[in-house]
């Protein structure tokens, strides 16, 4: 039953993982190699150690690990350098032995960030040769890396029409200074470095500081600036010392900040205050507000090479140097987007370079402010009759709520942030007030709509049901701000940390937003569904879960979920035994019925992926947890922690194979057994999955988008329309004669009068139609007469019978 342990990866690299004693190099262990400890290793590879200044015991495993990569490898000879030199990182990164930085490392071996990064991932061969540890460091690296090339090419490109070009040079001493202060300010300034966004709007402080102490001649306009002076007056000896100072610059010159914010698209307000809250207290650190003059170069590149050298990442400064090791990829010709204009033929189209993500944040950004220019921070008067009209009026709770959470929301993001980022996060909040407003409104004008009702007291005295609505508001804040595809310490599941907020009780109120959001992007569609993924997958699982309730009421929706995620995984791997597939899924049905336990604190997947492998072992087909786990890398929302970060027992997590032999094998060993007796368990019933229009044709179906169009196969030329299609719509036989003109004509007429459904889609041209009901609303209508309910159940029998037909 338990998977064989294999002879090389996993078996080899255990030994590598360091006990709580080893995890740190040895106290009485010199700092310098001991090369007389290493004769039984190449040279070149000890060489490389020495230069990277580790210890023998971080040369003894990273040698051990590169053995393991030697034998699980054929042709390595032509990179074993820099195989040598992602081993010494691997190492180094699970022992926590700060030996060398990323770049010291990525200079070592001749490789850029990208090439180092692609050359770690390709060791990871077997499941244990690369911790979680290590994939974590290495997606902060990565990302960190982004970040910053993102900001470098803005920062050289708002540069060419700042800084003039002078025969000494100068402008590039003063565009060298300016960057590495940046550097230096967000290190320091910023504890989550790696948000995009307000790194940018540092990188615009400090653009202003510089412009404004600049001798005029190295300014190009719009960023000259007029310094008047006073005309020199003559004064005693004596009385010299008595002479007045000059005056301080003021802190920040608003005109010119708002000059560079303009030309980057950028929040004037919100640049302000990070200037006023974080760069100030920089400059402050620095001894710079009110000196009229430049830092010191030399000191300044002193100051962040202790920065960069306590953080052991990326030097920064090569961006400037167009170092190799920070080399930004080719952009390929294939990666630029053609576009012609309309009406011009295929030689006369324009091409047109793919969006910066510094462009695209700001784009994003502006879009959101856009479209939420007209809500204020109070309710609006709509919003205001739908709270009076209420049985008990909520608009004092909602009130104290909201002041309430604006607290605690401002202070969790100034602890993620940065301790000075409070402002930030009041302001984000702001933003996701006047969402929240918009949107309920929205709903309640739907639901006024579908109910014919205006008392909704039970919904808005609700406080989960506003704390939801909010949440996803600032999730989506969070989200355009912080890009919809970067992981940062604000991401979700933050929110629902922050807000105390079940995942289940969010997850109900997604699906209505984005049907109200009136501006809704692709991006942030696409960032909530994830959102959803997360929860019905992995968060909502967690101990104390509101789902566990409604597995107890076998609740039919994650059954699909989990069945189509089976049925996909399936086709990778067993498409030569279509006859395992319904007993997988009765075993796996079974453990989230009987034995849903298991899902406290752990994935959806964890318990599929195992109980695709026992059934496998029972029915002796040789199929591989490696296999298995390649196999669903390749599934939409997957993550490699699934797999390697599998809970154990509690504090205690290990791969997925420990998880199956200790705990799912062990629970459920009497039932995987009876599989391979001669009386087997009953298969399980296959959840019902909504057809698509294109498969299992066997009725005429409805083409998606119109409620006047219908699909059926042709299976005779003498079958009767009526049979074909519903009696009242027009038959349409495709590969017959179709005969007069004015069919085609009827038909147009149906399809451009025919009311078209409202789904995820951006199409701001067309009206929502109303929300058959709130996913929130469990408990049935609010406030809806008996004559409105009646007309309801009424309207709902008629569809169900239509369905049925259908």
């Amino acid at each position: 039953m338990p998977p064989k342990k294999r002879s090389s990866g996993a078996t080899q690299s255990k030994e590598l993982k360091p006990s709580a004693e080893g995890a740190s190099p040895d106290k009485k262990e010199s700092p310098e190699l001991n090369l007389k400890k290493h004769r039984d290793k190449d040279a070149e590879f000890v060489t490389l150690c020495k230069s990277l200044h580790v210890t023998d015991l971080v040369c003894d495993r990273a040698w051990v690990l590169w053995k393991t990569v030697q034998d699980s490898t054929d042709e390595v000879t032509e990179v074993q350098k820099k195989l040598w030199g992602a081993c010494l990182f691997v190492t180094a990164t699970d022992m926590d032995a700060s030996c060398f930085t990323f770049t010291q490392v990525l200079k070592a071996v001749n490789l850029s960030v990208k090439q180092f990064v692609a050359l770690v991932k390709k060791l990871d061969v077997n499941l244990d040769t690369i911790s979680t540890k290590v994939n974590s460091a290495l997606a902060r690296l990565e990302k960190k890396y982004d970040v910053m090339l993102a900001l470098y090419q803005r920062f050289e490109k708002t540069c060419k029409s700042i800084f003039a070009l002078v025969p000494n040079g100068k402008e590039r001493d003063t565009m060298r200074s300016c960057w590495t202060m940046f550097l230096l300010a967000k290190g320091r300034a910023l504890q989550m470095d790696d948000d995009l966004v307000i790194s940018f709007q540092l990188l615009l402080c400090t653009l202003e500081l510089f412009i404004k102490r600049c001798p005029s001649e190295l300014l190009q306009a719009p960023y000259t600036v007029s310094k008047v002076q006073s005309p020199p007056t003559r004064t005693s000896r004596r009385n010299q010392s008595r002479a007045k100072p000059r005056p301080p610059e003021p802190e920040v010159d608003v005109q010119l900040l708002e000059t560079l914010c303009k030309e980057n698209d950028c929040n004037t307000e919100e640049v302000k205050n990070v200037y006023q809250t974080s760069f100030s207290a920089f400059l402050d650190s620095l001894d710079l507000s009110r000196s009229p003059d430049f830092p010191q170069v030399n000191d300044l590149d002193q100051q962040y090479e202790e920065h960069y050298l306590k953080s052991r990442d990326i030097d920064g400064r090569l961006f400037f140097d167009g170092d190799e090791t920070v080399l930004a990829p080719k952009l390929e010709i294939t990666q630029v987007e053609r576009t012609p204009k309309k009406n011009l033929p295929d030689e006369d189209a324009v091409l047109i370079p793919p969006q910066t993500p510094i462009r695209a944040a700001m784009t994003s950004i502006q879009q959101l402010r856009g479209g939420l220019i007209s809500s204020g921070d109070q309710p609006s008067t709509i919003l205001t009759t739908y709270f009076k009209n209420c049985t008990v009026d909520p608009t004092q709770d909602i009130q104290k709520r909201l002041e309430t959470l604006e607290q605690v929301f401002s202070q969790r993001f100034a602890q993620a942030v940065g301790p000075r980022c409070a402002v930030l996060g009041k302001q984000r909040f702001t933003l996701g007030v006047r969402l929240y407003y918009r949107v309920m409104e929205e709903l309640l004008k739907s639901e006024e709509k579908r109910l014919s009702v205006q008392n909704f007291s039970k919904l808005l005295n609700d406080s989960t049901f506003h704390t939801s609505l909010l949440a996803c508001a600032l999730e989506v804040v969070m989200a355009t701000y912080g890009g919809v595809s970067s992981e940062t310490d604000v991401c979700f599941p933050w929110i629902l940390d922050t807000f105390s907020l079940a995942a289940f009780d969010f997850y109900k109120v997604i699906e209505s937003f984005i049907k109200a959001f009136p501006t809704v992007t692709k991006d942030i569609i696409k960032h909530l569904e994830t959102c959803e993924n997360l929860i019905m997958e992995r968060i909502a699982w967690r101990t104390g879960s509101l789902l566990f309730e409604l597995l107890k009421q076998e609740c039919e929706s994650v059954y699909r979920l989990a069945y189509m995620r089976l049925k996909t995984l399936c086709s990778y791997l067993l498409s030569s035994h279509p006859e395992l597939e319904p007993i997988i899924w009765t075993l796996f049905q079974y453990t989230l019925q009987h034995e849903y336990e298991l899902m406290k604190d752990r994935h959806l997947d964890q318990l599929m992926m195992s109980a695709m492998y026992a059934i496998c072992k029972v029915k002796s087909v040789d199929l591989r947890f490696k296999t298995i786990v390649t196999a669903y890398k390749n599934l939409p929302n997957t993550n490699q922690e699934t797999f390697k970060n599998v809970l154990i027992s509690e504090g205690h997590y290990d791969s997925i194979i420990v998880f199956y032999n200790q705990v799912f094998m062990q629970k459920l060993k009497t039932n995987i057994l009876q599989y391979a007796s001669n009386r087997p368990p009953t298969l399980s019933p296959i959840p019902q999955i909504p057809r698509s229009p294109y498969k299992f044709p066997n009725s005429p179906l409805r083409v998606p988008g119109s409620n006047n169009v219908y699909v059926s196969p042709l299976k005779s030329p003498r079958m009767s329309p009526s049979i074909m299609t519903p009696r009242s719509r027009m038959l349409v036989s495709i590969g017959e004669s179709f005969g007069l003109s004015n069919r085609f004509q009827k038909i147009n007429q149906m399809v451009n009068n025919s009311d078209r459904s409202f789904k995820r889609t951006h199409d701001l041209g067309s009206t929502p139609k109303p929300l058959k009901r709130l996913r929130f609303d469990v408990d049935g209508q609010d406030e809806a007469d008996g004559s409105t309910r009646s007309r309801m159940q009424e309207q709902k029998m008629k569809e169900d019978a239509e369905s049925k037909k259908e």
